[in-house]
């Protein structure tokens, strides 16, 4: 395996932890937040925003620094190329793949709801839809995410690769 491709591998690995950790961190935020002010059922969404910036704020550290290892470049450019791509991601890409496959291309939920009905997992349909429609447009979020991050927002500039690879 070449070095480049070792490197992209770890980036993967590190990649995935830091999902790991931002789901850990946002989930904390935002469960600290509905406990602390009460908030009801109704309004979590109060919650949630705050608890979003926050885990957007440390992924960007932590992608930055620990899967990117970017030290050099405008910290500005890059958290505003990193903010662009994760709406991106989040808010068209994956928004829009988990409509798509839990309402217009429902076969990959169907098929697995026909599966866990033959092993005896009593989920219902819709859940089982809804489920599968859900994880195939994070798992295309997380990969645009992947890719942006690593070939747009924390890619080196000319001056930061140095002279000898211009």
């Amino acid at each position: 395996m070449s070095a480049r491709n070792r490197e992209t591998v770890g980036q993967v690995a590190r990649f995935g932890l830091v999902g790991v950790i931002n789901t850990v961190v946002d989930y904390v935020v935002f469960i600290t937040l509905t406990a602390v002010f009460s908030i009801p059922l109704s309004k979590v969404w109060v919650a949630k925003y705050p608890s979003s910036v926050v885990a957007m704020a440390v992924s960007f550290a932590l992608n930055r620094s620990f899967v990117f290892r970017s030290r050099r470049d405008a910290v500005a450019g890059q958290a505003f190329r990193f903010v662009i791509a994760t709406v991106i991601g989040v808010f068209v890409i994956q928004n829009l793949l988990t409509q798509f496959f839990a309402s217009v291309f429902q076969y990959p939920g169907t098929v697995t709801y026909r599966l866990l009905q033959a092993v005896g997992l009593g989920f219902s349909e819709k859940f089982t839809i809804e489920t599968v429609a859900f994880a195939l447009g994070t798992f295309a979020s997380l990969t645009w995410n992947f890719l942006a991050y690593k070939y747009w927002a924390f890619r080196p500039t000319t001056a930061a690769r140095g002279p000898a690879s211009r």
